[in-house]
């Protein structure tokens, strides 16, 4: 969606004469857009898939605009046109590749969607990069692109979690019921809870099953082993029916965290941000504060 796309260029706050690398080249729309602003040759654009590259290249050479189309993996980056003054991805990711932190210029920004596995729910990160080579900054807004192919998650089967089909019945499951209302967790696109459940609970995804003689199930699965819960809310009850199993209780994990984010004021994207380092400190999430940070 154009709309999209250049909020994250008004984020990326380009200029002429800037270093860019482009991250995901698609159709070639925002390496143009980025050719057209810094000049051709500052530009780099990188697609993985050889068919969307050669077309890429193709349009812009016709449209009179000329960046360095690359074919190759973008979480590589490109060293060979770094040191880059911005970075932008239009790929979503559930980490930011240490190489784009190495090939931009300390004070240089990074652009990109990212979020957790959780669900697809994802908040646009800027990082501003220091020289001691680490980026941070705070996300700007929701937002939701298709993942990079080397981050994407391959979830097993329902049946790997759940012996039987069902409401949650079977598996040796726990039972108990939750007042938490179904419109939290049904929630409509871009909403900030399922992305603010995802930093708080680890390892875990959501999936929101279609509504079947008037229950509307919620699972979670665990991703470290086979935990399990299942939320089932039905039409004119007050309380949801709750099972879960496995070494985490997962739904007691999410209710924590959704009292956490009440608690909290109901945070929007905007007042988390996220820090990358190298080393053990990895990725770390925050709320307001980047001194009180979290691994997500």
């Amino acid at each position: 969606m154009p709309s999209v796309v250049y909020g994250l260029l008004r984020d990326l706050a380009v200029d002429e004469g800037m270093a860019v690398l482009d991250v995901g080249t698609g159709t070639g729309e925002t390496a143009g857009a980025l050719a057209h602003r810094c000049g051709g040759r500052k530009v780099t654009t990188v697609e993985v898939d050889p068919a969307v590259s050669r077309h890429a290249r193709r349009r812009l050479a016709a449209a009179g605009l000329r960046p360095e189309v690359v074919l190759g993996d973008g979480a590589r980056g490109c060293a060979g046109s770094a040191p880059y003054d911005r970075v932008l991805a239009t790929v979503g990711l559930r980490e930011i590749p240490g190489a784009w932190i190495g090939q931009t210029r300390p004070g240089g920004v990074i652009v990109a969607p990212w979020g957790t596995h959780y669900t697809h729910a994802d908040a646009v990160a800027r990082l501003v990069v220091r020289g001691d080579g680490t980026a941070s900054g705070r996300f700007t807004g929701p937002v939701e692109f298709m993942k990079l192919r080397g981050q994407r998650l391959s979830l097993p089967p329902h049946g790997a979690y759940v012996p039987d089909e069902g409401e949650g019945e079977g598996g040796g499951a726990d039972t108990s019921s939750t007042g938490i209302p179904e419109g939290e967790f049904i929630t409509p696109a871009y909403a900030a809870l399922p992305f603010a459940l995802g930093l708080r609970v680890r390892h875990c995804v959501q999936v929101v099953a279609a509504p079947h003689d008037g229950a509307r199930p919620v699972w979670f699965y665990g991703l470290t082993d086979r935990s399990w819960a299942c939320a089932v809310f039905r039409e004119g009850e007050a309380e949801a029916r709750v099972w879960q199993a496995g070494e985490r209780r997962l739904w007691d994990e999410v209710e924590a965290a959704y009292g956490w984010w009440v608690g909290h004021g109901r945070p929007d994207h905007t007042r988390f941000g996220l820090t990358v380092g190298p080393g053990p400190a990895g990725q770390r999430v925050w709320l307001d504060d980047p001194a009180d940070s979290w691994s997500p």
